[in-house]
């Protein structure tokens, strides 16, 4: 009795070694992919979705200025109440709310790998955010260039008017 306890301990142990190795190397193999940083905000809830093994994962976006929560399509989006079968996992970035994840609640029996996740999320996003907000401000740059060269290209037409008008009245004005 006590080689076949000593057996499914030892056998539970490995297991449970087995399991943190493969979800450690899982949500390094996330994090590399995330890197790349070519996903859309889809393509970033798929990936989050295939680590964790729960395909209903859904990435609730925190907007501000509404005071409540979108997906990647800009719809709002509720979260779920306590007791609803979904857990959320609050992404934050200096102590404020960005996201957040919202999954099985039974993945709750697996923190480590649900806050791996997480943090590979959280990076993932404020990496998005910062991508966005360098976009706007080259779309900034560009729209300022414009206006440069419209301004500039209508003092060139004024200046050339005046030149114009100027030349035409110097030889049409009799000479005294």
């Amino acid at each position: 009795f006590n080689q076949s306890a000593i057996l499914v301990f030892s056998l539970g142990i490995l297991f449970g070694l087995l399991r943190t190795r493969l979800a450690r190397s899982a949500v390094g193999d996330l994090v590399v992919e995330l890197g790349r940083g070519a996903h859309p905000p889809a393509g970033l809830r798929e990936a989050l979705a295939r680590r964790l093994g729960d395909p209903s994962l859904e990435i609730a976006y925190h907007v501000p200025e509404r005071g409540g929560y979108v997906d990647a399509a800009g719809r709002s989006i509720e979260l779920p109440p306590d007791g609803s079968g979904r857990a959320v996992t609050m992404l934050e970035a200096d102590g404020k709310p960005i996201a957040g994840l919202i999954h099985d609640e039974f993945l709750r029996h697996d923190p480590e790998i649900v806050e791996a996740v997480a943090a590979a999320a959280r990076l993932a996003i404020v990496n998005e955010g910062l991508r966005a907000e360098v976009r706007a401000k080259l779309e900034e740059v560009r729209a300022s260039r414009a206006r440069i060269v419209q301004a500039g290209d209508t003092e060139r037409r004024r200046v050339e008017r005046n030149l114009h008008d100027n030349l035409n009245e110097f030889f049409t004005r009799p000479w005294q």
